[in-house]
């Protein structure tokens, strides 16, 4: 018996191209081994089988199927064929030339002992050994096909012959229990589907069956082929899931290979399959599949699109709370000693001392929120540069203190700080959305919050400003009749994948719809970009859990959205007024000013409208980067409406000259040839536990606290002490005493000893 690569071996391309024609296979061009090879493949399958079926006729039929036999035995003797098909002798042979002639079936002369072949490959061609081994050796002719395309012609031909191989009544599982674990991989990957490694085959078949059926997997599998092979999907489940291929050849007008190509395109993604059916090959869709698509169907649908929403009756206007917040707690890091935990959060009590300065609807709210309120805006301050958490010495804990950023970030106005923030939370790992007022978990954890973030921000892109638009309509078109916008990689969980669609859908309002509001009740509205409207009489408090109805993009919004320039702001607003009690009002959001003010006044009020008190405390702080009072009083006069009152001028420099007359304690400072080598050492992580600040383009103050000693011998090990043109003889003096301390006690133990 000859193999099927050497039978096509032999074969011209004209011989070829007719073989293919038969097997629905695409005729080859060239006379290659190449060609010949990608036709052997073809040809080895059960769709390319039920092509040579098809064409046959009912005696060749019981022939071929006579030849190819149960068990996957693929020969038998020609003298049997006639008593097997019930055909007389004449006909027999004449039908299995036929055969012979388009190269389906095969005849040559063997050996057989009794029923069984002798001389033969055996294992290779599956052939069980000879049992009465004292049966008479002869020479018969056998009728046989490649062992190769035995098992699909066998296995579509029982299609034919026996009524419960007729797979248009099978479900899905059964219709994929033929498949090989490497099949049914490859089936999974197509959908992006994952199954645990550790389930058996059975159950991997079955949660991928339970999968397919689904009407959003069919929707999945649609969206990743050609256009014409979903409109010939549509035409078949609009003529109730069933037609024969004969009806599909006319409608579609393919050939022979193209409509193979559709047939097996179908089965890869599971969508249809074909087999015969009361004697007729037909195309179908699973039971379940149409079952599936029809509930889907019924389903009522949400009008999708941006739907513009009347003036609501109690409306909250938008305010970019969370820039005053950030400003809040700069104030903080300058009038406070708040020292950090262990995790680098601020504790309890500080935290608590906070909140009644933040206008953040959250830090009203629980405890809880509003401690997480507070923890993500010292996440975000720190992140910007505008507070640093300074490493514990030996006397103290990490502190919070001013960052070395806030000089460039207060000459950002109001658009760009939004700006600034806004680009962060989309991929901000520590940025909290507080959810809507009627969460409830459902697989939350599959949400991925990144792009949900992304998929908001790009619809409102598309809103107008000054418009109200319905918060249910900006859902609706998000959600875009996709229960898996929010969480695609839930739909690739074998475990909870395509068939959980309609609970999710159910639960989307509750869950990935709560998100989606959460989003807009907190973090858009606090940074000033959207405004919030409410159908009731009054605007709801902080601790009522209550929805908004609709919404409006704001100017601010709109600007943050559409513009990546950076605006910077100088100091030229008069937006100040100083008053004899000491209180100054800032009347506009005038960043530089504010910033400017948090330094050498203390805060009293933040928002729009900004009030400061000016003090001796806050007066002395501000002055020790090195600042006069001469300029602290031409900043105020610069900016105020009107001329400052007399006693704010007298007391101010009473105040200046009562700090300088005050015992100082004293401060070192480190004198370098190189501007970057003082930036060096200020920004060094080695150094940063000793707190040095830069006062100078070349100097840099080491503070009265600093362990000198520490300090000279760490400058040292680092290669520092060579580099410093002035000040290291006061660390060495500082050491020398230590060092001597440290001998006398050696020599004691010693002498002890």
């Amino acid at each position: 018996m000859k193999s099927l690569s050497v039978i096509l071996a032999d074969e011209s391309l004209c011989s070829l191209r007719e073989l293919a024609g038969w097997w629905g296979a695409e005729p080859p061009a060239t006379d290659t081994t190449e060609a010949r090879q990608k036709l052997e493949r073809a040809m080895r399958d059960t769709i390319a089988a039920r092509f040579v079926w098809e064409h046959l006729t009912e005696d060749e039929r019981r022939v071929l199927f006579a030849v190819a036999g149960p068990s996957a035995r693929n020969w038998c003797l020609v003298e049997s064929i006639a008593d097997r098909t019930h055909l007389d002798e004449d006909e027999a042979e004449a039908t299995l030339n036929r055969l012979v002639e388009r190269h389906l079936v095969f005849v040559e002369t063997a050996k057989v002992q009794g029923t069984e072949l002798i001389g033969q490959r055996v294992t290779f061609y599956g052939y069980s050994a000879p049992r009465n081994t004292q049966a008479a050796i002869e020479e018969k002719r056998i009728a046989y096909v490649p062992t190769e395309l035995v098992t699909s012609l066998y296995a579509s031909g029982r299609e034919l012959y026996i009524s419960h191989a007729d797979r248009s009544d099978k479900t899905m599982d059964e219709l994929l229990v033929p498949y090989r674990q490497g099949d049914l991989d490859q089936i999974g990957r197509r959908f992006g589907l994952s199954v645990q490694a550790y389930y058996s085959r059975n159950e991997v078949r079955a949660a991928i069956a339970e999968n397919l059926t689904q009407a959003e997997a069919v929707r999945y599998a649609l969206a990743r082929v050609d256009a014409k092979v979903q409109a010939i999907y549509d035409w078949l489940r609009s003529r109730g899931g069933r037609v024969t291929v004969n009806v599909l050849r006319a409608q579609a007008h393919l050939s022979e290979w193209e409509l193979s190509a559709l047939i097996h395109t179908f089965e890869e993604y599971a969508l249809a399959f074909d087999t015969f059916s009361e004697g007729e090959r037909i195309l179908f869709l699973p039971k379940e599949t149409l079952a599936n698509l029809a509930r889907a169907d019924g389903r009522p649908h949400a009008a999708v699109g941006l739907q513009e929403d009347e003036t609501p009756q109690a409306l909250r206007p938008a305010d970019t709370t969370f820039i005053w917040d950030i400003a809040v707690l700069v104030a903080a890091s300058y009038g406070q000693e708040i020292e950090l935990t262990r995790s680098g959060t601020l504790p309890k009590r500080a935290a608590q001392r906070l909140t009644p300065m933040l206008l953040g609807e959250r830090a009203r709210r629980s405890e809880r929120e509003a401690l997480d309120y507070v923890d993500l805006l010292k996440q975000q301050a720190h992140d910007l540069g505008l507070v640093v958490a300074l490493p514990s010495t030996a006397r103290q804990r990490n502190q919070l203190k001013p960052g070395q950023k806030l000089d460039s970030w207060s000459r950002h106005d109001l658009v760009m700080q939004v700006r600034r923030l806004f680009r962060r939370w989309p991929t901000d790992r520590w940025w909290i959305d507080t959810p809507g007022a009627g969460y409830h978990e459902f697989h939350s954890f599959y949400i991925e919050i990144p792009l949900a973030r992304e998929l908001v921000t790009r619809l409102l892109k598309r809103c107008k400003t000054g418009v109200w638009y319905s918060l249910d309509s900006f859902r609706a078109t998000l959600q875009s009749d996709d229960p898996y916008i929010l969480r695609p990689s839930q739909r690739c969980a074998g475990e909870a994948g395509f068939k959980l669609a309609e609970e999710l859908r159910a639960h989307w309002d509750a869950t990935d719809g709560e998100i989606i509001t959460g989003m807009f009740r907190s973090t858009l509205y606090d940074l000033g970009m959207v405004a919030l409207g409410y159908q009731r009489e009054v605007v709801p408090t902080a601790n009522e859990p209550i929805n908004p109805d609709s919404f409006m993009l704001t100017e601010l919004g709109a600007e943050v959205l559409a513009s990546e320039q950076s605006a910077s702001q100088m100091f030229s607003s008069r937006a100040l007024v100083v008053q004899p009690n000491f209180q100054v009002l800032l009347m506009e959001p005038y960043m530089p000013a504010i910033y400017w003010l948090l330094r050498f006044a203390s805060l009293d009020q933040m928002g729009r409208v900004s009030q400061f008190t000016l003090t001796r405390e806050a007066l002395r702080r501000g002055m020790e980067d090195g600042t006069t009072v001469d300029d602290v009083l031409r900043f105020l006069q610069t900016h105020s409406q009107k001329s400052l009152p007399q006693n704010v001028i007298y007391t101010l420099r009473d105040w200046a000259r009562q700090s300088r007359e005050a015992p100082q304690p004293r401060i070192t400072l480190l004198e370098v040839n190189d501007e970057a080598l003082a930036g060096e050492l200020v920004t060094s992580p080695k150094l940063r536990a000793y707190r040095l600040r830069r006062v100078g383009p070349k100097s840099v103050a080491v503070p009265p606290e600093t362990s000198l000693g520490d300090l000279h011998r760490t400058l040292t090990r680092l290669g520092y002490a060579k580099k410093l043109r002035s000040g290291f003889e006061e660390l060495v003096a500082a050491a020398l005493p230590t060092r001597r301390r440290s001998r006398r006690d050696d020599t004691a133990a010693a002498a002890g000893a």
